[in-house]
């Protein structure tokens, strides 16, 4: 899961910072139970503040809880990979748009890196840390837009889709880093040159060409729940 001990200061805050960080990171898998007690002990810490930051999540969608139930990661389908998708194109490109404006050497510096870090995950086999260097580029890229209230509402949407990128896995793993490695680039040189309009190209191509393989296991998981719809089509 990828969390750690913190200390008691802004208890409740910090508890829900790194559970929120671990599900967009890609580190809790589509369906996965979410144990208070268990993820008190992981941190170190009492089950109150777990269980207030987990009501949290779940108040964003990025949880699910129902009566006599665990807590669960929900479990995204096509229609809502292909909303969250639509939603994403608007507000990462803007937010892609706005970086290249405000982009600092010192965040651009660390793009390259989270982007080279991706790709050696990647090639090394480390699923897990590839799919969360690819969030953590997304999210720096936002975070350079320097527009908090975007920040925030582009996080919710990474809850929502950030554990489903573990289903790339098992589906052509050897083209999906190259292929966003290749976005990414774009991106990183629109950046460079302060081109908005690059920019948010790039970040569009990214989502859209690079989600791809994603849509295709949607596709698939749709047909064989409805296996006369391929027939109709």
């Amino acid at each position: 899961m990828g969390l750690k001990k913190i200390c008691k200061d802004n208890l409740t805050s910090k508890v829900y910072q790194q559970i929120k960080e671990a599900i967009m990171s890609g580190r809790f898998q589509p369906g996965e139970r979410v144990p208070i007690r268990q993820l008190a002990e992981k941190m170190g810490t009492s089950t109150t503040p777990v269980r207030e930051a987990l009501l949290k999540l779940v108040s964003y969608g990025a949880l699910e809880m129902k009566p006599a139930h665990p807590i669960v990661i929900p479990v995204l389908d096509k229609k809502g990979y292909l909303e969250n998708r639509a939603i994403r194109v608007v507000n990462e490109g803007l937010a892609a748009a706005e970086a290249a404006r405000r982009i600092t050497k010192r965040q651009l510096s660390k793009l390259i890196k989270l982007d080279e870090e991706m790709i050696n995950a990647a090639k090394e086999d480390r699923f897990n840390d590839s799919i969360a260097h690819n969030y953590a580029f997304h999210i720096e890229v936002c975070r350079a837009a320097d527009m908090p209230v975007l920040l925030e509402f582009i996080e919710i949407l990474w809850l929502r889709i950030g554990p489903s990128l573990n289903l790339l896995k098992s589906r052509a793993l050897n083209s999906r880093p190259k292929g966003s490695s290749n976005y990414h680039q774009d991106l990183l040189q629109a950046l460079e040159n302060k081109d908005p309009a690059a920019a948010r190209l790039a970040m569009e191509k990214d989502l859209v060409e690079g989600g791809e393989t994603l849509l295709d296991h949607f596709e698939a998981q749709s047909e064989q729940r409805d296996p006369l719809k391929k027939q109709v089509a």
